[in-house]
């Protein structure tokens, strides 16, 4: 008998501590989504920047599961370069995928600012109107 409530203890500690465990887990979870007006690109070859805003929600040592965007900008031009960074050697070309997820900054911190960058090929139209770009950064 004895021995049956030591284990009792035991197994209700453990179950405890996972229910914590859990929902400390579940809280942690979240995402925020902002936006940011994308120049007007005039010269071909100059890279332009445009940082995304982090939300005041995110706090230090969130880390990223998952990155959605949406960007956009008149017309379809060719040769246009469009880059989503969040550091200078954490791009991914977007060029062709104005709407997408990524996991590329899976591990990386959310409360670092994301940007994108954009560049006009010298073959490509001149100006480009920029419109939105939005990101959603899952952690």
């Amino acid at each position: 008998m004895k021995n049956y409530k030591k284990l009792k203890g035991i197994i209700t500690s453990a179950l405890f501590a996972s229910i914590a465990v859990f929902c400390s887990q579940q809280a942690m979870a979240g995402s925020y989504s902002s936006s940011v007006n994308l120049p007007v690109l005039h010269s071909k070859g100059y890279v332009y920047t445009a940082r995304v805003p982090v939300s005041a929600s995110v706090r230090a040592g969130q880390i990223i599961q998952n990155v959605s965007w949406n960007w956009n900008v008149q017309g379809w031009p060719r040769g246009l370069q469009v880059q989503l960074c969040q550091a200078a050697h954490r791009c991914i070309d977007v060029s062709r995928n104005r709407v997408g997820s990524t996991p590329a900054f899976k591990g990386l911190l959310a409360k670092q600012p994301f940007y994108y960058e954009l560049k006009l090929s010298p073959s490509g139209p001149a100006p480009i109107a920029g419109q939105v770009g939005r990101i959603t950064v899952d952690w």
